[in-house]
């Protein structure tokens, strides 16, 4: 996110090597086949689903994040330090955060599959006790979260509309799609109580460990924005996506649009540039540089998405070595036509430590 020179040397040396392994680039819009969308652990040593909700402006909530990962993937996303005696290949992380408008409920533990978890293999079906049940097939999914020391108990109904999005696709090696769709969510939190249908993605990846090529993930950073003319008014859904191995070695920078009338449109290029940093102790208690205010633009052939976006809600230290956060932005859509653009959006990050 920050320029680099030190860096251009290994990246533009292994960047086109990527290229050759990642099939992403050729099956943009392809949907997954059974066989991907079914849970692929324990056929590889890591497997993980996210569901990611984003609400409108009235609503008491920002956005939701309910992760769940088979297996350790070398990334850090991982606290294998954490693990309480538990094999690496018998750990179950489920991390969770629901932000509000006035308060936050999150949770990160791992769970042992062996003896705490119910799933089945090829197949989207988990069952944790009474905290989680997670079961369906593509085009619809259903969820049961309780956290009752929160008070908090919801139920979402997840149906996948037609366009997906690879992210990367090197089967045998590391494969990682996102699925558009709408999601009706019942909630109790405490004493409230409600029902919302919103805008929502449902992530899957797996792979080996340590990701392609054996490297680590040195950043990785995952940005949705509702795009609309004003806040509240949605139009469709931008991903902006920046992954970097060691070295800042080059994986993926790249961008999606997705209007609400129309397929998604891939964008072959995004950039960051962040404008103020702040300091927040991570989930390890390790101190991290976090993005205050920021620019990013993702670009393709006559197609360009540039906004700045300021950070809204305190980074929440769920993720292993890294951050959830919500933010406001303002941008503008460059294309056949030109339009400004605005509204509330979705962050994570994992890296970036200070020296």
């Amino acid at each position: 996110m920050v320029e680099s020179g030190s860096r251009l040397s290994p990246r533009r040396a292994l960047t086109p090597l990527l290229g050759l392994l990642d099939r992403s680039s050729r099956t943009a819009h392809q949907r997954p086949a059974p066989s991907e969308d079914g849970t692929r652990f324990p056929e590889f040593p890591w497997d993980l689903r996210t569901i990611i909700l984003l609400f409108p402006p009235e609503a008491p909530f920002r956005f939701l994040n309910l992760n769940l990962l088979l297996g350790l993937t070398g990334a850090p996303f991982d606290r294998s330090e954490e693990l309480g005696g538990l094999d690496a290949g018998d750990a179950f992380d489920l991390q969770f955060c629901l932000e509000g408008r006035e308060r936050c409920v999150t949770y990160k533990r791992y769970h042992s599959i062996a003896r705490e978890l119910s799933y089945r293999p090829a197949a989207v079906e988990f069952l944790l006790g009474e905290r989680l049940r997670l079961e369906g097939s593509w085009p619809a999914y259903r969820i049961r979260y309780r956290q009752p020391e929160a008070g908090l108990s919801l139920t979402l109904h997840f149906d996948s509309q037609e366009d997906f999005h690879w992210w990367a696709h090197a089967p045998r090696l590391y494969c990682h799609y996102t699925s558009f769709g709408r999601c009706r969510m019942e909630w109790q939190w405490e004493s409230e109580r409600g029902a919302l249908e919103v805008p929502a993605l449902h992530d899957h990846g797996w792979g080996r460990n340590l990701l392609p090529l054996g490297a680590p993930l040195r950043t990785f950073r995952y940005e949705v924005l509702q795009l609309g003319s004003e806040p509240g008014n949605s139009d469709g859904l931008a991903i902006s996506l920046w992954t970097e191995g060691p070295l800042g070695i080059e994986l993926k920078k790249s961008g999606v649009l997705r209007w609400n009338q129309g397929n998604s449109q891939l964008m072959n290029r995004y950039e960051c540039r962040v404008l103020d940093w702040e300091s927040f102790d991570n989930y390890a208690g390790r101190p991290c540089r976090v993005p205050r205010r920021w620019v990013g633009r993702q670009i393709a052939s006559g197609t360009e998405f540039e906004y700045e976006a300021e950070r809204s809600t305190p980074p929440r230290a769920v993720l292993g070595n890294g951050f959830l956060f919500g933010f406001d932005y303002r941008g503008v859509f460059r294309g056949s036509t030109k339009r400004a653009v605005a509204g509330e959006g979705y962050g994570e990050q994992l890296g970036w430590l200070l020296r």
